[in-house]
């Protein structure tokens, strides 16, 4: 091969090479810079709602609660339970009703006169219109031995009490012996309702 054909391809290949390597344009450059990018925030994205995913699946398993955990029964007794408390008010007793209640307790029972609630035990409250109340009685000043003998069987038994609208007092229940862990739950003529209210007359 001649020399000048052999100068002749290369100069020919260099110029080929240096036209690869020519900058491309700005918007090419631009438009390739945006893409790149937009893949970054959609990566971006997607980590932020993995690690959103995550930790709300490690707070269900951690508490043990689910969206499911309260099922629809559980939410009408609660319904039910909360309608029934709100027919329901235990209130302040004034003295007349101590009064009542005793003179109540009096004459239902023979031979007891000096008597009196004993103090911090009384219940008084209120379920659709009728009145109830609970309480210990204890021996007076000027009680017989009589009285306070029936007292010692009886005092440490809680009486009921219920009193319908437009009615009177009336003695209607008492402790059993040994007295029920459930308290005045335990008792059928106390609304269940009231007595919770009552803490169970604990």
């Amino acid at each position: 091969m001649a020399a000048e054909d052999f100068e002749t391809i290369l100069k020919a290949g260099a110029a080929d090479f240096a036209t690869q390597l020519t900058p491309q344009p700005a918007p090419a450059v631009r438009a390739r810079g945006e893409q790149l990018l937009r893949r970054r925030r959609t990566a971006t994205t997607a980590l932020a709602v993995a690690l959103m995913a995550a930790v709300a699946g490690g707070a269900f398993a951690a508490t043990g609660l689910s969206r499911h955990s309260t099922s629809p029964a559980a939410i009408a007794t609660q319904r039910t339970a909360s309608a029934s408390s709100a027919s329901c008010r235990s209130l302040v007793v004034p003295q007349a009703v101590k009064d009542a209640v005793t003179e109540a307790y009096r004459q239902s029972q023979t031979g007891l006169i000096h008597i009196a609630p004993v103090k911090g035990t009384f219940y008084y409250g209120t379920c659709d219109g009728t009145t109830y109340a609970a309480t210990r009685f204890t021996p007076t000043s000027g009680a017989t031995l009589g009285e306070q003998v029936q007292l010692q069987d009886e005092g440490s038994a809680a009486k009921y009490f219920a009193k319908p609208p437009n009615g009177t007092w009336t003695y209607v229940a008492t402790d059993g012996f040994p007295r029920s862990p459930r308290g005045c739950a335990a008792i059928p003529q106390i609304p269940a309702p009231l007595a919770a209210l009552w803490a169970d007359c604990g």
